[in-house]
This record gives C-alpha cells, sequence and structure tokens, in this order.
C-alpha cells in the first residue's frame, strides 16, 4: 500500500512537472521574439559616438587621384559596409587627414593566393566615425564601398600583401562598370508591344524567340545573357536563405550576389575584374549550385552545407565585422554545423550581434579556427544559437557523391572432378 502510495505521488509530480514544462516552452513560443537584423548591419559594436560624415565627394569612372590604401585579406565589392578600429598612430594620422578633405581611403585584394596584391581595389566612402577633439590613438569608423579601382600604374612584378598592412599613398583609376541595353531592343516588333506587358519567364522567352529570329543568331546566344533570367535564377537560390529584398538594377545585382555567395578567393577575384554587369550575373549563374559544402581550408573537413546558411544581416548572409585587435573577418553565417568544437568560456564583450554570446569554434579534426559560435543571452530571442564561419578560413567544395552500390559476383563453381584451381 505504502509502495503504491509512493509511485503515485512520484507520477503526479512528475505529471505536474510535464505540464509546467509543457507550459513554459508555450509561453516562451508565444513571447519568442526574432533578432532584429538590423543591428549587426549597424556595427554598433565599434562605438556610442559614432557620428555622420558628410561631404564625400561623387566619383565618376575614370577619375584618377592619390588615396591612402591599405592591404585586405579578401575581395570587398561596392555596396557592402566596411567597419574600420585603426590601432596604428600613424594609419589614424592618415585617415584623420582624409576626414578632413575626402573621407575616402582603399582596400586592396590580394590575389587567388592571398599572398599578393593583385593591383585592384575598392574605394570606400566614410559614412560615420567617432567624434574625438583630441589627437586620438585608436580610430573606429564605418564606412561604405563605393566603386571599383586598380593602380594607375599596374606594378610589373607582384609585391607581397604584408607591404601594405599600414596605410600609403597610391594614384588609383576608378574602373567603369558596364550596364550594356537588351541586344535584341533594335529589332523587335512593335506590333508585339501591347502583350509584352505581361512580364513572366514563359512570355518573355516566348518574345525573345520571336524576336532573336529576326537576326543572324540563335536564340540561346541572346537567352545566356538574359537579364531578367538570370536575375529569377538567383531569386529562387536565395529565396529561402534571405529575408530582405534583393537589389533590382544588373549592377547592383551582381555585386550583392557576388558578396553572398560562398566562393573561392580565385573565382571572388575573377568577378571582380569584370567590368561588364551582365558577364558577372552570368559567372555568378554559373557559379550558383556548383559548390554546397563549407570546408576546412586545412585539412577539407566537412563544416556546413549550403542548405544551413541564412542571413543575420540586411546585407545577406555575408557581413565584415572587426574585432578589438582591428582585424577585419568576414562572416557567413549559418544555422548548424558538423565536425566543430569550442574553444574557451563564452563572452558577451564586443559582441558583433548584440544580445549574443560568443565562443570560439575550431575544426575538430585539425583545430584550425573556422568561426565563432553565438548564443542568445535571453531565451525569448530567435535564433537561440548559429555560427558565424569566417570566409577565408572555409572552402567551399561539391557535396560528395555517394558511392555506387554494385552486387558482388557469386563464386565460380569449383571443377566437376574435385579438384581445387591454382592462380596462374
Amino acid at each position: 500500500m505504502d509502495d503504491g502510495t509512493v509511485s503515485e505521488n512520484e507520477g503526479n509530480r512528475t505529471s505536474g512537472r510535464r505540464s509546467q514544462s509543457s507550459e513554459e516552452m508555450q509561453n516562451l513560443e508565444l513571447d519568442a521574439e526574432d533578432f532584429d537584423i538590423t543591428l549587426a548591419a549597424s556595427h554598433s559594436y565599434l562605438s556610442q559616438d559614432l557620428v555622420a560624415i558628410t561631404g564625400r565627394p561623387d566619383l565618376e569612372p575614370g577619375w584618377t587621384g592619390t588615396i591612402p590604401v591599405m592591404a585586405h585579406h579578401g575581395a570587398v565589392f561596392p555596396g557592402e559596409t566596411v567597419p574600420m578600429l585603426l590601432t596604428d598612430t600613424q594609419d589614424v594620422l592618415i585617415i584623420s587627414h582624409a576626414l578632413d578633405n575626402d573621407k575616402i581611403f582603399g582596400l586592396l585584394c590580394p590575389d587567388e593566393t592571398c599572398t599578393y596584391i593583385s593591383g585592384y581595389g575598392v574605394l570606400c566612402e566614410v559614412i560615420e566615425a567617432s567624434n574625438s577633439n583630441d589627437a586620438p590613438q585608436t580610430l573606429s569608423f564605418r564606412s561604405q564601398a563605393s566603386h571599383r579601382f586598380r593602380f594607375k600604374v599596374m606594378p610589373k612584378m607582384s609585391k607581397p600583401i604584408h607591404l601594405y598592412n599600414r596605410m600609403k599613398l597610391v594614384e588609383i583609376l576608378i574602373l567603369p562598370e558596364v550596364q550594356l541595353g537588351d541586344p535584341l531592343q533594335q529589332v523587335r516588333l512593335p506590333s508585339l508591344d501591347n502583350w509584352r506587358r505581361e512580364r513572366t519567364m514563359l512570355a518573355d522567352n516566348r518574345f525573345r524567340i520571336i524576336d532573336s529570329a529576326m537576326t543572324t543568331w540563335p536564340h540561346f546566344v541572346y537567352d545566356i545573357f538574359d537579364f531578367h533570367r538570370m536575375k529569377q535564377t538567383i531569386k529562387e537560390y536565395f529565396r529561402n536563405i534571405v529575408k530582405t529584398s534583393i537589389p533590382e538594377e544588373p549592377v547592383s545585382l551582381s555585386f550583392w550576389t557576388a558578396s553572398n555567395l560562398t566562393l573561392t578567393p580565385r573565382d571572388r577575384l575573377a568577378l571582380f575584374m569584370v567590368d561588364d554587369a551582365l558577364l558577372r550575373l552570368h559567372m555568378e549563374v554559373r557559379l550558383i549550385g556548383l559548390n554546397s559544402v563549407l570546408c576546412c581550408v586545412s585539412c577539407s573537413t566537412e563544416i556546413a552545407r549550403r542548405e544551413n546558411m541564412f542571413a543575420m544581416s540586411t546585407e545577406g548572409v555575408h557581413s565584415n565585422y572587426i574585432n578589438l585587435g582591428g582585424y577585419m573577418h568576414d562572416l557567413v553565417t549559418v544555422t548548424q554545423t558538423q565536425n566543430i568544437q569550442l574553444s574557451g568560456p563564452a563572452s558577451a564583450e564586443f559582441s558583433w550581434f548584440p544580445g549574443y554570446a560568443w565562443s570560439i569554434a575550431l575544426c575538430v579534426c585539425c583545430m584550425a579556427h573556422v568561426g565563432w559560435r553565438f548564443d542568445a543571452l535571453k531565451r525569448a530571442v530567435r535564433p537561440s544559437q548559429f555560427y558565424g564561419l569566417c570566409r577565408n578560413n572555409v572552402v567551399p567544395r561539391p557535396a560528395p557523391t555517394p558511392p555506387l552500390l554494385t552486387s558482388t559476383p557469386p563464386p565460380a563453381n569449383p571443377p566437376s572432378d574435385g579438384s581445387v584451381s591454382q592462380p596462374l
């Protein structure tokens, strides 16, 4: 009797805990709030006294001038937000002088080996900077990449990238952004204009077939560089990855896509050097879907998959962040990883995502640093956990194909005379 009474009481307490736990889960789901992805793009961790900077020049392709530049470990495309924290006194003096004048500087792209400068770079305009009347020892500011450039006089020999770890004055040439029109515009039949208003893929393709019949080239030649087809392909690729709208204009869309695709340094530099927006989009469409796995750059261990990518910033799945030492990291955010081992305690200090604590993430096979894990400090914040992978510490690769299943051939029949056959 006593045993039955005790077990009944325990059962009541267990069911009570379960109902209480389910109620807590329901309350958490009701109180859950999504992380404000605009906070990550504001880079509020830099300083609380950033003030807006005005008076930047309106530069055009073909402009030449001398600006301060420094090396970056990857290709930064126009449109990206670039946070900076300068800790070298000479660098601070140079940028402070730039802030008093045209408010621009440059970041140099490395070559495909990431050991030499390529001669190409991106012009950045300072949009916010820390307000200090005294001569500061450090300087934090937020800038935005605006134009591609190259050295006005390209170096005849490759120069190591470490020679540009500090700011240097270099004469540059701003590169053009070619945006060609529809090649079939001149042969379009005006009688069909009333039916062209239906902007669907099927209708567009049907009219392009009719228009291309008026030329000497087949339809597929014009279809390769059809902007509407390429834009639809890119939108479909990022449909379940980013929450914000993507650019509609060809040049901006080509840069945004290049920033948010997981590419090798060679592919990123190749896209950066292209002047034609439609050609850049064509290359990006071909690169979409080729690589679906992110692997450790040191040992090729699989770290994450493409379907795990998601946007934690209004800029997309990729954003630039700066650490306390002034080193910039370009992060790809993913929901989950594999073959990861955490190192050290979690910390909320200087967190790139307000409300999250970060922990260093290492590759479990070679112990190389591949990124960070971010855990929400409040249970109601969603996502409660995610990973930020350093784009230079992981390399995209095709997903491994499963081995083909082959049936084992049946053993050969033994000789009828009972003798055992010997190998030759």
